[in-house]
């Protein structure tokens, strides 16, 4: 029996999934200097670069503040004074010429967050009230426009479940007038290839905005429904969500994947499962003259003490038709330590799963503004991190090796795009094992891998990355920036292409 997402499965799966090959025009990174903010998590997280003073902006929960790191003499970074936030919980920072804006969220689960903007001399200009949890901010291309995608997270007992949404402030009148508006997913029913987890839930209540991007021509801004498998499509015009595009579920029993903890090691194999592609960052871009959208791939589940999709393979009944191989495939060496969700998968509604889901896609994707599937890399990350950097597989920082296969696996996360010799470029940034692809993506349908790079041992976790085109680059070449999350520290890497 199949009902609509399950024909929504069959139609992404008819999508090659494709693993890019390394092109001839390999590109060299290279670290030139690195600055540590503080020691340990909450001290380097979202990172964006301020051009007129040659300094990148870096938000830091643990103490309130956007750091401030000059990279004049990039081979030589130095502290500024930071901008201070009175001890606020930042998530976010955006950068339009000499304005600067923090998006701040509050302990309350519904307590509504705000964004507050400043010049470049850290003087306040203004704040204005968003929804609940503002976890990502931008500007449109031309500055007159801010917008957060306002999260919502519940409590952790789950009584309060705030509504996600969008804020959407106007500053075609100055900062001082700016014209806020809020933007509801309410009337968005769920879409075929999207999820709603929590049962009984609205998809408003259960959305959970994590990452937004501006269309080139910023008339349209698009947004990643990270648990809900989803993308968000807002006209700005009429400060309104127009479109919500489900993602599907790509079926890997065509590619490779470790998905146990408890294997021993590296085991790449072919599993019976339907990942969820799950977004974090999301990015756009414009080529002959159609907008499309690059996303990394991390996956994320809703696990709160008053409410857990998450279980295991191994815990879960699996039907005896779709699986007659039930007992091997849930030994803990096999499928049996994958995460799953108990949330999808009895599709006829006999109490047993007929489909087991992963949580996020392990890759980078590039889809059509409408949500069309163009390239995924498949198992490419896995599968060089196998063999360029085994001591670093599916790590958990770096000594657990193979610890996070059974999870996410590298979780993909960190992204940034830019544009060099007239080409355009994909970086993306694995949370789990620190390692940093480049892939040429001028041509959306058939991208190539141009660089891997393995941090030192001094960097852990790169949470966001930022690209530096060599006209505003103090060095003259394109510069990659990377906040390392865990270790507290910046990368600042130059391209040589």
């Amino acid at each position: 029996m199949f009902n609509k997402n399950m024909l929504k499965i069959l139609v992404t799966s008819s999508v090659i999934i494709l693993t890019s090959s390394i092109s001839t025009k390999a590109m060299e990174i290279n670290q030139i200097s690195s600055f540590q903010i503080g020691k340990g998590e909450g001290y380097a997280e979202m990172i964006r670069y301020h051009s007129q003073s040659k300094s990148l902006l870096v938000t830091a929960s643990e103490t309130g503040t956007i750091e401030r790191i000059s990279i004049s003499d990039p081979f030589n970074l130095k502290k500024i004074a930071p901008f201070d936030l009175s001890g606020g919980n930042v998530t976010a920072v955006a950068v339009h010429k000499d304005l600067i804006a923090a998006s701040i969220k509050e302990k309350k689960a519904d307590a509504p967050g705000n964004v507050q903007i400043f010049n470049n001399n850290g003087k306040k200009l203004a704040e204005y009230k968003t929804g609940a949890l503002p976890d990502n901010i931008a500007f449109s291309p031309d500055g007159r426009y801010l917008l957060t995608a306002n999260e919502g997270e519940p409590s952790d007992d789950y009584k309060i479940d705030p509504e996600g949404s969008f804020t959407l402030i106007d500053l075609s009148s100055g900062v001082q007038n700016a014209n806020v508006k809020q933007i509801t997913l309410n009337n968005i029913k769920m879409p075929a290839g999207a999820r709603i987890i929590k049962p009984g839930s609205s998809f408003a209540e259960d959305a959970e905005p994590e990452y937004i991007t501006f269309a080139p021509d910023g008339k349209k801004a698009y947004a990643t429904l990270q648990e809900n498998n989803a993308i968000a499509t807002i006209d700005i015009a009429s400060a309104k969500v127009i479109n919500v595009s489900g993602l599907g579920f790509k079926n890997v029993s065509r590619t490779s994947h470790d998905v146990s903890n408890k294997d021993g090691g590296i085991n790449m194999k072919r599993w019976p499962v339907l990942m969820m592609y799950q977004p974090d960052a999301i990015v756009s871009y414009e080529t002959k003259g159609s907008t499309y959208l690059v996303t990394a791939n991390e996956g994320d589940a809703k696990d709160y003490d008053g409410f857990s999709e998450e279980t295991r393979v191994g815990k879960l009944k699996l039907d005896k038709t779709m699986f007659p191989n039930a007992n091997e495939l849930q030994k803990k060496e096999n499928l049996g330590r994958l995460k799953t969700t108990k949330t999808l998968g009895d599709t006829d509604g006999d109490g047993d799963h007929d489909i087991i889901y992963a949580y996020g896609g392990r890759s980078f994707s590039i889809w059509k503004d409408d949500g069309t599937l163009v390239f995924d890399s498949g198992n490419a990350f896995e599968n060089i991190i196998s063999k360029r950097s085994p001591e670093m597989f599916n790590a958990n920082g770096p000594t657990k090796i193979d610890d996070r296969s059974d999870d996410k696996g590298p979780e993909p996360e960190a992204l940034a795009i830019g544009k060099i010799n007239g080409r355009t470029y994909a970086f993306i940034g694995m949370e789990r094992n620190n390692a940093i692809f480049t892939y040429d993506i001028t041509l959306p349908s058939d991208p190539h891998m141009v660089s891997y790079i393995m941090p030192n041992e001094n960097h852990n976790s790169p949470e966001g990355l930022e690209f530096i085109p060599s006209s505003v680059s103090p060095t003259g070449k394109p510069l990659l920036a990377v906040a390392y999350e865990m270790t507290g520290t910046i990368g600042l890497y130059e391209i040589n292409n």
